[in-house]
């Protein structure tokens, strides 16, 4: 009841965005909660009406906050809807009020009828609140090559610039309408967040296949090529990027999402995530094999 009765004093609001006082404290909440600065990627409109919050505000101040991430998945060839949900916060002097708790199910009643299925990543200071909302625990893949066993080919393939006109027009293009990495387990219509994993986290890494009009996204650590998500307008054939993409000096590759290989022996297995687990709400059964690709995760 007194749980009830503090809640009331507060408001909730959703969707505001554009709204600069709201925008400016869920930012702050979020730097403060996360060390994130949502306000750049605003200026740069990349949240194309995908990305929405949800919270709960005292006066002016947003004081709490569930968001959603509107995107469409290929799982085994069948389309699908999904929602994602992130950026779940609470200010110090607000926690401990059912804050969260509301919002999420306020979320889930509007949502839940309307999309297949609905996900999140949670750390591990909160892994006991996302099943009293029928979340289930759910284990990911990890999926490695031997290098060795690549065929290896030339081909026309040069660093993309974010900050060079024509780069940043390819980037944009093939953003804007990408087939799914995977038609085992792949995402389109999800320009929010690829755009910002794009022009900010792995700007350093894209790579541009010329003569195939494909953006890989990839990077090197030591001996191990990662290959985090593929950005092309036409289906692809995996091996084929694998076999331009992988140099005499990589040992072993990396695929950050579920992987479709017509030559190449895969080796797999469930991956151990440190504060990063997945919680998945289905309206039927997933897949054994599942792994998000990681310009997906917000």
């Amino acid at each position: 009841m007194i749980m009830r009765m503090q809640m009331k004093k507060y408001k909730m609001i959703s969707d505001y965005m554009n709204n600069k006082k709201y925008r400016l404290s869920f930012n702050k909440l979020a730097a403060n909660t996360f060390g994130l600065d949502f306000e750049d990627w605003y200026k740069n409109k990349l949240f194309y009406n995908k990305y929405i919050c949800y919270s709960f505000v005292d006066g002016d101040e947003v004081i709490a906050n569930i968001s959603i991430n509107k995107m469409d998945l290929i799982i085994k060839d069948q389309k699908k809807k999904a929602l994602q949900i992130g950026t779940v916060m609470t200010h110090p002097n607000y926690r401990n009020q059912g804050l969260s708790a509301a919002l999420m199910k306020h979320i889930i009643e509007k949502y839940e009828n309307d999309y297949d299925v609905i996900y999140l990543f949670a750390n591990d200071s909160v892994l006991n609140f996302y099943p009293k909302f029928g979340f289930r625990k759910t284990e990911e893949y990890f999926y490695e090559l031997d290098a060795a066993q690549i065929n290896k080919k030339q081909s026309r393939i040069r660093k993309l610039n974010k900050e060079n006109e024509e780069d940043h027009n390819i980037i944009l293009r093939l953003a804007e309408n990408r087939q799914p990495v995977s038609q085992k387990l792949g995402i389109y219509n999800d320009i929010w967040p690829l755009l910002v994993y794009c022009l900010y986290e792995y700007s350093n890494n894209l790579y541009y296949l010329e003569d195939e009009d494909i953006i890989l996204i990839a990077a090197r650590e030591e001996n191990r090529l990662h290959i985090y998500d593929i950005l092309s307008l036409e289906p692809f054939i995996l091996d084929n990027i694998i076999e331009k993409i992988v140099l005499e000096s990589d040992k072993i590759i990396e695929i950050h999402f579920v992987p479709k290989l017509m030559k190449y022996n895969v080796i797999k297995g469930y991956k151990q995530r440190e504060n990063d687990t997945l919680f998945v709400k289905s309206k039927e059964d997933l897949p054994k094999e599942i792994l998000f690709p990681m310009t997906s995760h917000t």
